[in-house]
């Protein structure tokens, strides 16, 4: 629940105000949104300017009946009658709210003392003795265990004596409540030490409730005044390249790589340098080699090392990931010397965002994004047996979750070692290998046609692009060249979208893959037929390529759709925000809307 009340005192309006392109408001609410920790989030308001700006940016508002003293009054009101049993106060005016902070607030009702505490809050450290004795800076102070003690806008403790050591602390904004916490706030009339502070959570204490603290040193920047307002403005600038086309990108590669016909066997010696005492490895393999003696007999299993066959029928999933995380730590007490996956693109990014959630808590779908992981993954080995997917380079683990199709990007993703053998490509159906191989043309097409560009990923997009020309329109090669030259395609196109990005058939197989399970690669190869506005010479390349080898591409899959699932579809493909950036620049939503999206799927 986020607050907001139109008339402010400081700076009366400061959550219409413009921070960068949108209300303070707005960017409240997406912040708040983005952390995906929340079953529903609204703002709660008495102002009908902000309530329709909030709908008609497509989210939640609740209009307050009432007229109130404090956001805690307006909460209760909008909670009463509903059925939950935690509810978060988030200040309408910190749009800078972060995941960490908010993810340490919640935390505390899964500790030893939960059952004590009524609510929860957070606090930062502060050093500077000017925000120290700031009236507008709330202090607060704790007992051993982290309980509120009191809160005050004066400089609490007061540093008589300067030779002791003192932390101080600033009261963050953000409150975690249980439900009959709030509505006993509601209800309890306002007394002296909070009349005169004006700060309302000194009501919990005055009635003997218990707040626990948090810390989080999460710098934000809450707009209190139009000074404020110029800063988050600054900031907001500042980090808008940093998040999707940053100009300086210090990625990691795969640090190491063996390549050659028959290196599948040094697997073993690879692996034994990182064995660790008691601790398996976890071998991830595509079922399409189950009962393959010949080839499984390879891997040479080890004291408790554990080969487990996945399906890669359908697109990985973050519940997947789930599963099989629960299941390797229900069966081992040491976590996992390492993860190795040996398949196509979707075992790639199962051992990778397995490898990951493994030290990571929590669900694979709270990842999905970019720059989320903060843990270091457990070591990771991709062994590909199909080329095309680029997986085996890539900085993401591409997962379909409970609300979207996104990768877990990551500098912890990219795996620690890759084997490139071509021989285990042997075999490979010609619609898969057709399929995969398109998907790294349509890598190379869309990095070599982005905005986001550069001389780094143009070198590897163009070599991966001659290659992909030379095998699939090309008669020159023996079979045995043309696998080798593709596994060097798949690398090539992978690591030239790790510096720049995708685009639009990207961005809209997302969509086929979310609604309809389509597989990546067919879900490329059905949008990329339809995309001359974007890529004319290279779909023509395409249409030659299908032609040549004599491959059908699925027609007609969008025609019996519902309203919903062409909404959600739709949805999908315009969250993927970097890609349509990198595709047609800052100014995509121009040419990018969800009329012309529809207009594409229908023709598909």
């Amino acid at each position: 629940m986020i607050p907001a009340r139109y008339g402010a005192s400081r700076f009366p309006g400061k959550l219409m105000q413009d921070l960068g392109g949108k209300p303070v408001i707005v960017r409240t609410y997406e912040a708040a949104k983005a952390t995906n920790l929340f079953d529903e989030v609204y703002v709660v308001t008495d102002s009908d300017v902000i309530f329709q700006e909030i709908e008609m940016n497509g989210g939640k508002a609740i209009m307050s009946i009432k007229e109130h003293d404090c956001g805690s009054d307006r909460i209760a009101e909008a909670v009463e009658n509903m059925d939950v049993d935690i509810v978060v106060n988030v200040q309408g005016d910190e749009p800078f709210t972060s995941r960490e902070g908010l993810e340490k607030v919640l935390s505390v009702f899964n500790e030893p003392d939960a059952d004590k505490i009524d609510l929860a809050s957070l606090m930062t450290e502060i050093h500077d003795w000017k925000e120290i004795s700031d009236p507008n800076c709330v202090k607060v102070i704790v007992n051993k265990d982290n309980f509120a003690l009191y809160f005050s806008r004066s400089p609490i403790p007061y540093p008589r004596d300067k030779n002791v050591a003192m932390q101080y602390y600033k009261h963050k904004g953000i409150y975690a409540f249980r439900k009959q916490a709030i509505m006993d706030f509601y209800r309890l009339p306002m007394r002296s030490l909070e009349a005169v502070e004006k700060i309302e959570c000194i009501r919990y204490l005055e009635y003997g409730k218990n707040i626990k603290m948090a810390i989080s040193n999460t710098p934000g920047v809450e707009i209190d005044t139009p000074e404020d307002l110029a800063r988050a403005n600054k900031i907001l600038k500042q980090n808008k390249p940093e998040t999707v086309n940053n100009k300086f990108r210090n990625f990691p590669m795969v640090p190491k790589v063996v390549f050659g016909e028959g290196c599948f066997d040094q697997l073993s010696s690879i692996l034994s340098s990182q064995k660790k005492e008691k601790a398996p490895f976890i071998f991830l393999v595509d079922n399409v080699f189950e009962g393959n003696t010949e080839f499984t007999d390879r891997i040479n299993l080890r004291f408790n090392d554990k080969l487990i066959f996945v399906s890669a029928e359908e697109e990985p999933k973050t519940s997947q990931v789930d599963d099989l995380v629960k299941d390797i730590k229900a069966e081992f007490t040491y976590t996992p010397s390492g993860i190795i996956g040996i398949g196509g693109g979707t075992v790639m990014d199962l051992a990778k965002a397995v490898s990951i959630m493994l030290i990571n808590q929590g669900s694979a779908a709270e990842y999905q994004g970019w720059d989320l992981v903060k843990q270091k993954a457990v070591y990771h080995v991709g062994v590909p047996t199909i080329s095309g997917t680029g997986a085996e380079v890539s900085r993401t683990t591409v997962l379909t979750g409970p609300v979207r199709k996104l990768g877990i990007n990551s500098d912890y993703t990219p795996f620690d070692q890759v084997i490139l053998d071509p021989e285990l490509t042997k075999g490979v159906s010609k619609n898969q290998w057709f399929f995969t191989g398109m998907d790294c043309f349509i890598h190379c097409v869309e990095s070599l046609n982005g905005t986001f560009l550069n001389a780094f990923s143009q070198s590897y997009g163009e070599k991966a692009y001659d290659l992909c020309m030379e095998i699939f329109l090309g008669d020159s090669l023996s079979e045995e060249e043309s696998r080798a030259k593709l596994m060097m395609a798949s690398w090539h196109g992978g690591m030239s979208i790790a510096y720049s990005q995708v685009g639009v058939a990207h961005a809209m197989s997302y969509g086929l893959g979310y609604v309809l399970g389509t597989k990546h690669g067919v879900g490329n190869c059905i949008v990329f037929q339809f995309l001359e506005e974007f890529y004319p010479k290279d779909v023509i390349l395409f249409k030659k390529m299908v032609e040549k080898h004599g491959v059908e591409i699925p027609q007609g899959i969008c025609k019996n759709l519902s309203e919903e699932q062409m909404n959600t579809m739709i949805t999908v493909a315009l969250g993927m925000v970097p890609l349509w950036e990198n595709a047609l620049g800052d100014n995509w939503e121009k040419t990018i809307t969800p009329d012309k999206l529809r207009s594409l799927y229908l023709k598909m």
